[in-house]
C-alpha cells in the first residue's frame, strides 16, 4: 500500500467527515466544495482501506478460539516403603509398586530375593 503524506491524509479525513455530517450526496457535496468527484471517491477508498487494516489484527495475533482453563488438582502422596538391603543400600518405593518388579530390582542390585 502506498504511503501518503500525513497532512494530505488528515485533510481528506476532514473532508469526508464533513461530507458524512452534511447529509448531501457525494455529487452535491463535491460541487459545493469544488472537489473532483473521482478524487473524492479515491480518497474515501484509501481512507477506508487504511482504517480497515489498522483495526483488523493480523491472523497470528487474533484471539484464540478457546481460552485455556485450569482445573484444580489435588496431589495425594503415595505411601512409601523403605527396603534396606544387607549391603546397606536403602530403597524407597511406593507401597503400590509391583512386588515382582521390586523383587527383580533387588536381585539386580545383588541381594538375595525376598
Amino acid at each position: 500500500m502506498a504511503v501518503h503524506a500525513p497532512h494530505r491524509l488528515e485533510r481528506w479525513r476532514t473532508i469526508i467527515a464533513d461530507w458524512q455530517s452534511s447529509g448531501l450526496s457525494v455529487t452535491a457535496f463535491c460541487r459545493s466544495r469544488n472537489l473532483n468527484k473521482s478524487g473524492f471517491h479515491r480518497w474515501r477508498s484509501i481512507i477506508d482501506q487504511l482504517d480497515h487494516t489498522s483495526v483488523t489484527p493480523p491472523p497470528t495475533l487474533a484471539e484464540p478460539k478457546s481460552s485455556p482453563s485450569f482445573v484444580p488438582v489435588r496431589v495425594i502422596p503415595d505411601c512409601v516403603v523403605e527396603v534396606v538391603l544387607p549391603s546397606g543400600l536403602q530403597l524407597r518405593v511406593p507401597l503400590s509398586a509391583d512386588a515382582q518388579q521390586l523383587a527383580r530390582l533387588v536381585i539386580a542390585l545383588g541381594a538375595a530375593p525376598c
